[in-house]
C-alpha cells in the first residue's frame, strides 16, 4: 500500500509471517495556520529498548501498574497530516484511507488488531473463515456470516460483495488495488465494470454466488494468499442500490462498527452504525463512541500539543506523521512521554523511484544511486529513530527477504560520488550522456521538503541539478505520480505491503504489464519498468505452491530488479507516533504501518 505513504486460518498455510514546550496551539478542529519550521534533532543509541519497554507499560497498565481493562465511550480525536483522498473502499489504496476505512466498511477477511507478529494473521471478517481452497488453489469458497448487516439492518450478501468487486473493473476507479483484474478469471469479453450499457448480463463470471450467503471465485491461477488479498478494501461489497456514484467516494455506506455523521473541509466526524455488533466481529474493539479525524500539516505544532495534552488534545493521537525531530530527545529522555510514544517497525520502505520512460539509461540510474547520500537525509527526518538504512524492496521482516547490498549504501550510507562520476562519464563516451538536470516530485509538506534538500546537495556532487516539483500531499499518489506520464525523473515514494509477502510488494511495483495508459490514475509501478524477463520470473513466483520456494523465487526478484537501478531503497520504515495522555492500547500495526484505529480507546 502507498505511504502518504499484513495467523491464518488454519485453512490457509502461512504466507508468511506482513526543551519542554507549552501548548502553542489550540485542541483538534480549531482554525490554525499551517508552517512548520526547518527545526533539526538528534537521536542517542537505546532509543528502540526505551520506547518499546515504556510502550510496554503505557499501553497495557496505568502509573501505578494496574491492568487496564478496555472500557467504551469518549470521542477519539485523530489527527492526520493532509485530508482523505478517498474513502470509496474500490478506491482506498493508501495507508491511512485503510486504517480509516476499516471503521466503516468490513471485508471478507481482515488482519488481526493485535501488536506483535499475530497482526499478521488474517481472520474470518465478514466470512465464516479466511476462505477454502480447492482445485490446487484456483477455486476459493467463502460463506458470510450470519447477521451481517448494513446500517439501515439489511443484510450483507453475495449480490453486494460481487457488485462492488465489479465496480473495480470501471475505468473510473483506476486509482485503486489491482488485485481484481490480476487474479479473477477473464469473461470471454473485457470486462469494464457495471455501469457500462450492451455489457454482461451475468457480470463478473469469476464471483459467483451460489446461495445469497456463498460465494466462490474463480482465480486465473493459482494463488496460495487469496486469504489476504480479499482483506483489502477493493474486494468490499457495496450495495447496488446505495451507490451514489463521485459522491460515494466521500460517503460510503457502513457495514463496520461506525458511520459518517459530517464531512467537511477540516474534519471527518464518525458516529456507532446501530446495526453493528460484537457478536459478528472480533477484530474491532470500537470502543469510543465518537471518532473525529482531523488533518494538520504543521507536525511540530501537533507534538508540541500531545506532549502537553491539554483539553481535547489529552484524546487525540497522531496517526500518520512521526513526532516532530526537535522532540524526539525530551520524548526518549522523559518516562511519561516515552510510555505515549508509539513505535514499531512497519514493514515498509521508504524509496526512490527512477522513471525508466525519462531515464533510460542503466548507468544514468546506477550513477543517482551511487550519488545519492541516505545518511544526510535520514537525519533531515530525525536518523536512526525513523528506520535502519534500506538496500533492498523486500523489508527484513518479510520471510521472502533476502539479503544483498549492489550499491555498497550499507557500508557507505554518505554515498559514492566518485563511482556515480565515473558511470556518467562511461554513458557520456557511448553518445548517451545523462542529463545533467533531473525532476524529482514529492509531496508537499515541510518535513519532505527538507529531506528533498538534502538529495539536492547528494547531485550537486556530481554535477546534477534537481528541478524540485511539488505536489498536493492529498493527491501524490493518486493524480500526482499515479499517472504514468507525469513526466518526473525521480519520485520520493514508500510502501507498506498489502499482505506479509513479496507477492503484494514486486508485482504492483514491477510488473509492467500493469501501468496503466497515459493519463490514466493509480499506477503503482512509478518507475515505469516494464522488463519481459522481470514479469516472468514474477509469473513463476505467483504459480509457486510451495511456500519456502516462492518466498526465495521474490528475494531473486528483489535482487535482480536492483540491479536495473528502478529503486533506490533509502530506509525501512519504523514510526514514533505520539499520542495524548489518555489515549490507550496503541501499537504500530503491520498492514497501516500506523496505530490501528481498531484498538484503541480512552482511559
Amino acid at each position: 500500500m502507498q505511504l502518504p505513504h499484513p495467523n491464518l486460518s488454519a485453512t490457509i498455510p502461512p504466507v508468511l509471517p506482513a526543551p519542554v514546550r507549552t501548548r502553542t496551539d489550540p485542541p483538534p478542529g480549531t482554525p490554525f495556520t499551517a508552517g512548520r519550521p526547518p527545526t533539526g534533532g538528534t537521536t542517542r543509541p537505546g532509543i528502540g529498548f526505551v520506547l518499546v519497554a515504556a510502550l510496554a507499560l503505557g499501553a497495557c497498565q496505568d502509573g501505578g501498574g494496574r491492568e487496564l481493562v478496555p472500557h467504551d465511550g469518549g470521542t477519539l480525536h485523530v489527527v492526520i497530516g493532509g485530508a482523505l483522498a478517498h474513502l470509496d473502499p474500490q478506491r482506498v489504496y493508501a495507508v491511512t484511507e485503510a486504517n480509516v476505512s476499516r471503521l466503516l466498511t468490513r471485508t471478507l477477511t481482515t488482519f488481526r488488531s493485535v501488536p506483535g507478529a499475530a497482526a499478521s494473521e488474517v481472520v474470518g471478517d465478514l466470512a465464516t473463515d479466511a476462505g477454502r481452497p480447492s482445485e490446487r488453489n484456483q477455486v476459493w469458497d467463502f460463506t458470510l456470516k450470519d447477521d451481517v448487516r448494513w446500517e439501515d439492518g439489511t443484510p450483507v450478501t453475495c449480490a453486494d460483495v460481487k457488485y462492488g468487486i465489479q465496480r473495480s473493473f470501471a475505468p473510473q476507479f483506476d486509482d485503486g488495488a489491482k488485485y481484481p483484474g490480476q487474479y479473477l478469471q477473464p469473461n470471454p469479453k473485457p470486462y469494464t465494470g457495471p455501469f457500462t450499457t450492451g455489457g454482461d448480463s451475468a457480470g463478473l463470471r469469476s464471483v459467483e454466488c451460489l446461495t445469497p450467503q456463498s460465494i466462490r471465485f474463480h482465480l486465473k491461477q493459482p494463488v496460495g494468499d487469496f486469504g489476504y488479498a480479499v482483506a483489502l478494501s477493493v474486494f468490499a461489497p457495496v450495495p447496488a442500490t446505495k451507490d451514489t456514484g463521485e459522491a460515494y467516494d466521500r460517503r460510503p455506506y457502513s457495514n463496520g462498527p461506525y458511520k459518517i455523521e459530517s464531512s467537511t473541509a477540516q474534519e471527518l466526524v464518525l458516529t456507532r452504525n446501530p446495526f453493528w455488533h460484537r457478536g459478528t466481529d472480533t477484530v474491532r474493539g470500537a470502543h469510543p463512541d465518537r471518532v473525529v479525524i482531523t488533518w494538520r500539516n504543521d507536525t511540530t505544532a501537533v507534538t508540541a500539543n500531545l506532549i502537553d495534552s491539554d483539553g481535547a488534545w489529552a484524546d487525540t493521537i497522531a496517526i500518520d506523521r512521526d513526532a516532530a525531530p526537535n522532540f524526539v530527545q525530551q520524548i526518549i529522555n522523559d518516562p511519561v512521554l516515552a510510555g505515549r510514544a508509539v513505535i514499531g517497525s512497519t514493514g515498509g520502505v521508504r524509496y526512490f523511484a527512477l522513471n525508466t520512460r525519462t531515464l533510460p539509461g542503466l548507468a544514468c540510474r546506477q550513477a543517482l544511486t551511487y550519488a545519492l547520500n541516505k545518511r544526510r537525509l535520514r537525519a533531515s527526518l530525525g536518523g536512526f529513530v525513523v528506520g535502519e538504512f534500506a538496500t533492498t524492496m523486500l523489508a527484513p521482516q518479510l520471510k521472502s527477504h533476502r539479503a544483498f547490498d549492489l550499491y555498497g549504501s550499507a557500508a557507505n550510507p554518505d554515498g559514492d560520488p566518485e563511482r556515480a562520476l565515473r558511470l556518467l562519464q562511461q554513458a557520456a563516451a557511448t553518445g548517451r550522456p545523462c542529463p545533467a538536470r533531473i525532476r524529482l516530485a514529492y509531496p508537499n509538506s515541510s518535513d519532505v521538503a527538507r529531506a528533498i534538500s538534502t538529495v539536492v546537495e547528494s547531485y550537486q556532487r556530481i554535477g546534477v541539478e534537481v528541478v524540485r516539483r511539488p505536489y498536493p500531499s492529498q493527491s501524490y499518489y493518486s493524480t500526482g505520480i499515479g499517472d504514468p506520464a507525469n513526466g518526473n525523473d525521480m519520485m520520493w515514494a514508500g510502501w507498506v505491503p498489502d499482505w506479509p509477502n513479496g507477492s503484494a510488494v514486486i508485482p504492483p511495483q514491477f510488473d509492467g504489464r500493469n501501468v496503466p495508459r497515459d493519463g490514466s490514475t493509480g499506477n503503482t509501478d512509478y518507475a515505469n519498468f516494464n522488463d519481459p524477463q522481470i514479469n516472468a520470473m514474477i509469473d513463476e513466483a505467483l504459480a509457486e505452491s510451495n511456500l519456502e520456494r516462492q518466498y526465495r523465487l521474490w528475494g531473486a526478484l528483489d535482487e535482480a530488479i536492483q540491479a536495473q537501478a528502478v529503486s533506490i531503497p533509502v530506509f525501512y520504515i519504523k514510526a514514533l507516533r505520539m499520542a495524548g495522555a489518555n489515549v490507550r492500547n496503541g501499537f504500530i500495526h503491520p498492514q497501516f504501518g500506523q496505530p490501528d484505529l481498531c484498538a484503541l480507546y480512552l482511559a
